[in-house]
This record gives structure tokens, C-alpha cells and sequence, in this order.
């Protein structure tokens, strides 16, 4: 008899760790298709935003700098909008980080008084968005906490 209740309480238990594990499975499924999916029209925006940006820049408009500065600002509008919505999809730990950079890239465009040396910064910029975006996309995204630590610990030890 004690090794029919055995059984079937680890039956039981093992029934409820199974089904714990399946819906973590599927919560990191929906989390990462999700991701996916924010990344992308964030990326996108960016670009189209980018686009029409140089647009403005180069046009032969007879507009004043602060009417130009305004178009400007607005043809980045739409993408950092909608980089307060990719901040969620974030970690803390970098949330900041990315929105910092994504508005950097926009700044740094539409500062013509930069020059072209704009562009090399817009470019890290951009790298480390998409570094960002690809370390969470990662099958493993959700060890980054862990090796985050690990690596924490091991820089305070050597």
C-alpha cells in the first residue's frame, strides 16, 4: 500500500512539474515571437525614418533652419515613439541603454553642423541597438541573467 501512495504521489508531482515547465516553454515561445516581432518595426521605422530624414536634408526647400529642424524632428518622431514600446520588451539592465542610443542615432543625423564624422557615430549607435536586439532574441535569453552574474562575480575577483 505505501508504495501505491508513492507512485502516485510522485505521479502527481511529476504531473505538475511537467506542466509547470510546459508553460514556461510556451511563455518564452510567445516572449520571444513577441520580441521578434517589436524588433522588427522598430527597425524598419528606424530605416524609414532615416530615409525620410535625408529626404528633408537634401531637398531644395526655401524653408527656414527652425522650419527644417521641425520636419526633421518629426520624421524621427514615429520611431522613438514606438522605441517606449520596445523598452518594454527589455531588460532593465539595458532598457536605458537602448533608448539612449536610438535617440542619439536621431540626433546625430539631423545635426548637419557634424558632418560626415556623424555617420561613424550613427553606426555604433545602430550597432549596439542591434547587439541589444540579438542577445535577446537569443534562444537562451533567458540565461542572461544568470551569466550576468557570473561575469559580475568573476570581474570583482580578479
Amino acid at each position: 500500500m505505501p508504495q501505491i501512495i508513492v507512485t502516485g504521489l510522485s505521479a502527481l508531482v511529476g504531473g505538475f512539474i511537467g506542466a509547470y515547465f510546459t508553460r514556461q516553454s510556451q511563455h518564452h515561445k510567445w516572449l520571444l515571437e513577441r520580441r521578434a516581432e517589436s524588433f522588427a518595426n522598430f527597425l524598419e521605422m528606424l530605416n524609414e525614418a532615416r530615409n525620410n530624414a535625408s529626404d528633408i536634408i537634401w531637398s531644395e526647400n526655401t524653408e527656414t533652419p527652425l522650419e527644417r529642424d521641425i520636419r526633421l524632428n518629426e520624421a524621427y518622431l514615429p520611431a522613438l515613439n514606438y522605441a517606449q514600446i520596445v523598452k518594454l520588451y527589455l531588460p532593465k539592465t539595458v532598457r536605458n541603454e537602448f533608448y539612449d542610443n536610438a535617440k542619439k542615432y536621431s540626433i546625430l543625423h539631423t545635426s548637419l553642423d557634424l558632418g560626415d564624422q556623424r555617420f561613424r557615430s550613427m553606426e555604433k549607435c545602430s550597432n549596439r541597438i542591434q547587439e541589444i536586439f540579438e542577445n535577446e532574441l537569443s534562444a537562451y535569453f533567458w540565461l542572461m541573467p544568470f551569466i550576468g552574474k557570473i561575469k559580475s562575480l568573476t570581474k570583482t575577483c580578479t
